[in-house]
């Protein structure tokens, strides 16, 4: 039992710990302008609430720390599957500047967000997802 309550400690600031990253990353108003962005060019295709439908692209609340291409119940390309990345602040930014560089041969027709400062906004957001 001692050694499970380690394991339980261990996650717990393990899961802290990126939160804090996260924070620090981003600003209120970095996660508003996200929210506003996510809005204008992703919620056509993607819900990120929670509980939300897939659409044409899966939910992408709680995306932060899941592996590409592995929420249950999604058709993902072979691409994405393959990818297994990580999602999270620096990998959601690459991915949104150029989805078919970053994931050749994705499903997702979106041709990227050129605004670095965008990006970011849209990473927070999603970040405060979970």
């Amino acid at each position: 039992m001692h050694k499970r309550k380690i394991g339980l400690l261990s996650g717990l600031l393990v899961l802290l710990a990126a939160q804090s990253a996260l924070a620090a990353d981003c600003a209120p108003e970095q996660v508003q302008k996200g929210e506003v962005l996510f809005g204008s060019d992703c919620s056509v295709c993607h819900s990120a609430k929670q509980g939300g439908p897939a659409m044409m692209g899966p939910n992408l609340h709680g995306l932060y720390g899941r592996k590409s291409g592995s929420l249950a119940g999604f058709s993902y390309s072979q691409a994405m599957k393959s990818k297994a990345v990580e999602w999270k602040l620096d990998s959601l930014e690459q991915f949104i500047a150029q989805p078919q560089s970053f994931v050749a041969g994705t499903y997702m027709p979106y041709a990227g967000m050129a605004d670095a400062d965008g990006r970011h906004a849209v990473g927070c957001f999603l970040g405060a997802q979970k």
